[in-house]
């Protein structure tokens, strides 16, 4: 071990030290001639002979309970926190609801009728063309009169505008 420790300190030997200008070693500091020091012991129990037995004095000794009527204002602000946390929590579902209930107003806005059927998939009905007209006017949803009148439009439309290819 002794051959370790000589060549250790061989080494470090070797490096110079150097004092920075920075780096202050710490010094002695000068208590106030008002120190106290601490107490070795326990403070006095606060429950003293001073407001009668039995009762709990503050630090002050300007208020002083029975631990009865701290337990029971313990319980009081116990009970009015749980209330606050529920109206908070129903206050905070009444708010995430609204929250969905906008959305869902939004998308049945963007796609009416989607939302309350179960089709997944929007497929485009075909508008206009032959077959499309008749199917509507087979089903009844379409009568004479509005289909003569939707084509003498069109046509007017074409005289307007051109003849547009489908």
């Amino acid at each position: 071990m002794t051959s370790r420790t000589t060549s250790t300190s061989h080494l470090l030997s070797q490096i110079p030290l150097l004092a920075s200008p920075h780096i202050s070693l710490p010094s002695a500091v000068t208590l106030p001639y008002s120190y106290q020091t601490l107490p070795h012991g326990l403070p006095p129990p606060s429950t003293g002979s001073g407001a009668g037995e039995g009762y709990i004095v503050s630090p002050s000794g300007a208020v002083s309970q029975t631990p009865e009527a701290v337990q029971h204002s313990i319980h009081t602000l116990l009970s009015h926190i749980q209330s606050e946390r529920s109206e908070a929590e129903e206050a905070w579902n009444t708010w995430e609801r609204g929250i969905q209930e906008r959305e869902l107003m939004e998308k049945r806005r963007v796609a009416p009728g989607w939302l309350d059927t179960g089709v997944t998939i929007l497929e485009p009905a075909r508008a206009g063309g032959a077959g499309g007209r008749e199917d509507m006017r087979a089903a009844g949803m379409v009568d004479e009169a509005q289909d003569s009148a939707s084509t003498e439009e069109g046509n007017q439309l074409d005289q307007v505008f051109g003849k547009m290819a489908v």
